[in-house]
């Protein structure tokens, strides 16, 4: 089936696809040369630094998406970069909680600066505002979608 003949549903879903893959891509890099850290890395300090209180270890895997596994490497990574600290669970001694260090917030600082520079360049400057809104409003729907499946 060529191009032509291919459901609008479906290239667009595969627009969606090839775009998150070059953007993921673009950002990692950036951050890799600029800040020192990997894209999970930001997306980890994020989680950690929103949080109201300290995360347990695997509340940081499923804010993540990862396994416990994926999730233990990104935080022994940050955390001997001094971006993170581990501590017992003051509520349960078996687990571990994990807070974000000064220097982490720095980075994160510094690694929104590249974050916001690369997105306003590949999306600023090609998206008009009502375009923008319409992405917006579409991959809400699918996001939607998708999780009202997982009830």
């Amino acid at each position: 089936m060529g191009d032509h003949e291919e459901p609008l549903w479906r290239r667009a879903a595969t627009h969606t696809l090839h775009t998150s893959i070059m953007l993921k891509s673009v950002l990692e890099e950036r951050l890799v040369q600029e800040v020192g850290i990997l894209l999970a890395d930001n997306e980890a300090l994020l989680n950690v630094a929103h949080a109201a209180a300290p995360l347990r270890m695997s509340d940081i895997a499923e804010r993540l998406v990862l396994s416990r596994g994926g999730t233990t490497k990104v935080i022994d990574r940050l955390e001997e970069l001094g971006l993170v600290s581990r501590q017992a669970d003051p509520e349960d001694r078996r687990a571990v909680v994990v807070e974000i260090t000064p220097e982490g917030r720095e980075v994160l600082a510094r690694a929104r600066t590249v974050i916001d520079a690369s997105l306003s360049e590949m999306w600023a400057a090609t998206l008009s505002d009502d375009e923008a809104k319409v992405v917006i409003e579409v991959m809400d729907r699918v996001i939607a979608a998708h999780h009202a499946k997982d009830r």
